[in-house]
C-alpha cells in the first residue's frame, strides 16, 4: 500500500471554482466494516446496518479503481485494520489514497464559508437526510438542490437515489455533494463513468451536521454548538 497523499484543502478548493469536475469519496471504518460483514459490529452509529450485500460493491470500488479522489479516514484501520491492509495490498496495491479529513479540517478551522463559497455559484445539489434541508440557512449559499434519502440503510433505496440524481443531472446540476453514509461510495463509484467528467461528486460525509444542529461526531459534540453558530442563521 501507498503512503497517503495529503493535499492541502486549496487544491480541491480551486478546482471547484476553476470548474474542473473531480470526485472525492472517502473510506472510514464503516465502509471497512462493509467488506467484512458478519463481524462484531452489525450496526453504525446512525442505526444503519452492515447488510451483507453491500461487500460486493464495496470490494468493486477498489477492484474499479476509477480515476478519481479514494480517500482514507482516520479511523479508517481502526476496525479490522490488518484485514483490510491486506485486502488493499492483494487487491489494488498500486492504488493512490489521499487524505479524506481535508473537509473536517477546514470546519474545525472556521473556514466552512470557503467551500460554500467555491460551490454557491453551481446552484449544488445536496444529497441526503432530511435534516440536510436546513443547510440552506448557512451565509453564502444563495440557493441549493436537495435530493432526500432515508437516514439509515438508504442503501436499500438506491436505485431510486441513483434514478432521482440522474434526473437532477439532466436538468443541468454539475455539482453534487452527498450525505448518504456507505451508499455515497457506491453510489460516487458507479456515477463516476457516466458523468464524472462533467460533475463533482463530492463526499460530504458528516461535514454539514453541526451546522444543522446535529452534532454527529465526538469532535463536534467536544466543540459545541455554539462554535458553529458563525456559519449559520439557523438555531443550533
Amino acid at each position: 500500500m501507498k503512503n497517503i497523499i495529503r493535499l492541502p484543502v486549496e487544491h480541491y478548493l480551486d478546482k471547484i471554482r476553476n470548474n474542473e469536475p473531480f470526485s472525492f469519496s472517502r473510506f472510514g471504518d464503516v465502509e471497512v466494516m462493509c467488506c467484512f460483514p458478519g463481524g462484531y459490529l452489525t450496526e453504525n452509529c446512525d442505526g444503519s446496518r452492515f447488510l451483507p450485500e453491500l461487500k460486493k460493491p464495496m470490494m468493486q470500488i477498489l477492484k474499479n479503481q476509477y480515476p478519481y479522489y479514494h480517500c482514507l479516514l482516520d479511523c479508517s484501520f481502526d476496525l479490522n485494520g490488518d484485514k483490510f491492509r491486506k485486502l488493499l495490498e492483494e487487491t489494488c496495491p498500486d492504488m493512490d489514497f489521499y487524505d479524506g479529513e481535508v473537509w473536517q479540517k477546514l470546519s474545525f478551522d472556521e473556514r466552512i464559508g470557503e467551500l460554500i463559497e467555491a460551490i454557491n455559484p453551481y446552484n449544488p445539489c445536496f444529497v441526503g437526510g432530511s435534516h440536510l434541508k436546513n443547510v440552506k440557512y448557512m451565509y453564502g449559499l444563495d440557493s441549493m438542490r436537495f435530493i432526500e434519502t432515508p437516514s439509515r440503510d438508504s442503501f436499500l433505496q438506491y436505485d431510486g437515489i441513483f434514478d432521482e440524481i440522474m434526473a437532477m443531472y439532466k436538468t443541468g446540476c454539475r455539482m453534487f455533494l452527498f450525505s448518504t453514509g456507505y451508499t455515497t461510495k457506491i453510489i460516487i463509484d458507479n456515477l463516476y463513468p457516466y458523468i464524472g467528467e462533467f460533475a463533482t461528486l463530492l463526499d460530504a460525509g458528516s461535514l454539514f451536521d453541526c451546522y444543522v444542529g446535529k452534532l454527529s461526531r465526538d469532535g463536534m459534540r467536544y466543540k459545541g454548538k455554539d462554535f458553529f453558530q458563525y456559519a449559520t442563521s439557523f438555531k443550533l
